[in-house]
């Protein structure tokens, strides 16, 4: 029972793209971008501009070896970091109202790496759009990853459920749907009511109201990580499987190689959540949410050096607590992906009787 997606391997680019003689009209073309007015394309063709420069500029470093990931234009190059951050939307919790239990894993026998898509128990790559609902993603594609291992059934479930009828009365990440939540309150509904099929709620990428439909999925409740603990992240993804993870995606433009350099000494900002489906000595695999054209095929691969390295995330409520705010929150790995990991417990087909 295997997802036929090019195998579901790592779709790593062979070389780094030149783009010597790209121009912003090529990147039109590419991409089918239309603008309304003559000064709104000039405005998007002096983004775009900058972007290919920074491109360019990095890809230099990666040639010359000193950066170990290569970049590229895409679909984001014409945006502001304004319009950018729409594409994240806040990830995390660490609040008091989740049903959760927390669990402490070792990892004395754990092979030295693992890829959940080998296993045929990953979805397709899906895009969440102009909609900041990373969130309900990430606990989509984590349910839909666990049902799959608990049952040998492939399942395709429906991210906007969660989108509209999770329930956030703490601003956990957010004030709820396109503006935020966490994985943790998707999982809890999940186990309350169950999540419907794609097929029954097609993603439409907007808020929209909470209805009933069949349920298709259900869990017991979720289990959560220590906070900052690789170990433990390994674990999990060697022996459940794939984790919903809280980053901070500062990655718009990767498109390939080990990423390093998410966060720096003075910040880390979550503002992104994600799903972890493996991992090696080297990196952390993750499975991002901004369609399969980015990335390498949709993925991404997080260096494991800064396993132990602490950052400070100056602005919890961007995406990493619950009110009232802490003033600062301590996240650990490259891009703060050991900062918040969860997994739902007990995936099972809902019963027939039951709607959402």
């Amino acid at each position: 029972m295997k997802f036929v997606l090019a195998g579901q391997v790592l779709l790593a680019q062979a070389s780094v793209r030149n783009f010597v003689d790209y121009s912003f009209s090529d990147f039109e073309a590419e991409f089918d971008k239309q603008y309304s007015s003559v000064q709104l394309r000039s405005e998007r063709q002096n983004l775009f501009e900058s972007e290919l420069e920074e491109v360019k500029a990095h890809n230099a470093k990666y040639e010359a070896g000193e950066v170990s990931w290569w970049a590229s234009v895409n679909t984001f190059s014409d945006m502001t970091e304004g319009e950018f951050s729409t594409m994240k939307g806040r990830a995390s919790k660490h609040g008091t109202n989740f049903a959760g239990t927390t669990v402490r894993l070792g990892n004395s026998a754990n092979p030295t790496e693992k890829d959940w898509r080998e296993e045929g128990v990953v979805s397709p790559i899906k895009n969440q759009g102009g909609c900041g609902s990373c969130w309900a993603f990430a606990a989509t594609e984590c349910m839909e990853s666990h049902y799959m291992i608990a049952s040998q059934e492939k399942v395709v479930l429906a991210p906007q459920y969660y989108v509209n009828c999770v329930q956030n009365p703490h601003s956990c990440g957010g004030t709820g749907g396109c503006e935020g939540a966490v994985a943790e309150l998707a999982f809890n509904l999940t186990a309350q009511v169950g999540i419907p099929l794609e097929t029954d709620l097609p993603y439409a990428g907007r808020d929209g109201t909470c209805g009933s439909y069949p349920a298709a999925v259900t869990c017991d409740g979720y289990h959560q990580l220590s906070a900052n603990n690789p170990s433990q992240l390994e674990t999990a993804l060697a022996t459940k499987g794939p984790v919903a993870v809280s980053v901070a995606a500062n990655w718009g433009r990767y498109a390939g190689g080990i990423f390093s350099g998410g966060c720096t000494s003075s910040s880390c900002t979550i503002d992104h959540a994600v799903l972890a489906v493996g991992y090696s000595q080297d990196y952390w695999l993750i499975r991002n949410s901004w369609g399969g054209s980015w990335g390498e095929g949709g993925y991404i691969r997080l260096t494991r050096t800064h396993d132990d390295t602490t950052y400070t995330d100056n602005t919890p409520g961007s995406g990493f607590a619950c009110k009232p705010y802490p003033s600062t929150q301590q996240v650990a790995g490259e891009s703060g992906v050991l900062s918040d990991s969860a997994y739902p417990t007990g995936a099972r087909k809902a019963s027939s009787s039951v709607s959402v």
